[in-house]
C-alpha cells in the first residue's frame, strides 16, 4: 500500500517545484516586458546629418529584415518587399542616379499631375545637394508593398500598408538596439520612386507601391544622446478614453 505521508510529502515537494518554476517564468516575462518597453521608448529616427559615414555590417541589416518578416499580417499575405542597396557595391549611388535620370526624363512629358510634377521637381533640385549626405549611408533599403501577394486573397490596401509599416517598425526597433542608425523616408513615393524605370528596377507590378526608403548607417554617441534628449511625447491620457 502507498504511504499517505510519503504521498503528501511528494505532492508538497512537487507543488513547491511547480511554484518555483512558475515564479521564475513570471519574473522572466516581467523582465522581458520591461526590455520591450525600453526598446520601444528608445527607438529613434537618426537622419542623414546624424550619420558619421561608418559602415553597418550586412549581418545587422539581415537581422533587421528578419524581424521585419515577423510583422502582423492579415490573411498571412506578408506584403512587405525589400530591395537592399549597398554602398560597398556601388549600388547606393547607382540607385540614386537611376532616380535622377528617370525623374528628369519624366519631367519632359506633357500632362503630368500637379503633385507628381512637384515631387519630381523637388527631387531634381535637391538631390545633387544631398549626395554627400546620402554617401554616409552604408545601406539604402527600398520598402514596397505587394498589392496582392496571395493570388487568392485581396486585402484592403490600408491593411497591407499597415502591415508594411509594422515590418519597418520591427526593423527600426532592432536597429536601435544594435546601435544602427536609420530612418524611414517616404519622400519621393509619388515622384522619383514611382517612375516606370524605378518601378521596373524594383520589380513592382501593377498596384504595387514603393512606400519609401530606409536610410541606414552609423552615428556617434553624441548624436544618439542628442536624439534621445529631443524626443518628446504628450501624455497618453490626452489621447485615450476609458469606458
Amino acid at each position: 500500500m502507498s504511504n499517505p505521508k510519503a504521498l503528501a510529502l511528494g505532492a508538497a515537494a512537487a507543488g513547491t517545484l511547480v511554484g518555483a518554476v512558475l515564479c521564475r517564468w513570471l519574473q522572466r516575462r516581467s523582465k522581458a516586458g520591461t526590455m520591450v518597453e525600453t526598446a520601444i521608448r528608445e527607438r529613434r529616427s537618426m537622419f542623414l546629418q546624424d550619420l558619421n559615414g561608418d559602415s553597418v555590417p550586412d549581418e545587422s541589416v539581415a537581422r533587421m529584415l528578419e524581424v521585419a518578416n515577423w510583422a502582423p499580417t492579415h490573411g498571412q499575405t506578408q506584403p512587405w518587399r525589400f530591395v537592399v542597396f549597398r554602398r560597398s557595391t556601388g549600388q547606393v549611388a547607382e540607385f540614386f542616379k537611376l532616380q535622377l535620370g528617370s525623374s528628369e526624363a519624366r519631367m519632359k512629358q506633357e500632362g503630368l499631375p500637379a503633385d507628381e510634377r512637384a515631387a519630381l521637381s523637388k527631387f531634381i533640385t535637391k538631390q545633387p545637394k544631398k549626395n554627400k549626405e546620402i554617401a554616409k549611408c552604408s545601406h539604402i533599403v527600398a520598402v514596397s508593398m505587394k498589392r496582392q501577394a496571395n493570388p487568392e486573397k485581396l486585402m484592403p490596401e490600408w491593411e497591407e500598408v499597415a502591415a508594411v509599416s509594422s515590418a519597418v517598425q520591427n526593423a527600426h526597433l532592432l536597429a536601435c538596439q544594435l546601435g544602427v542608425a536609420m530612418y524611414w523616408t517616404s519622400g519621393g513615393t509619388e515622384g522619383p520612386l514611382n517612375t516606370a524605370e524605378v518601378r521596373r528596377f524594383l520589380k513592382l507590378d501593377e498596384g504595387d507601391k514603393c512606400l519609401g526608403l530606409m536610410c541606414i548607417g552609423m552615428a556617434d554617441q553624441s548624436a544618439w544622446e542628442k536624439s534621445q534628449k529631443r524626443a518628446q511625447r504628450t501624455p497618453i491620457s490626452d489621447k485615450t478614453l476609458w469606458r
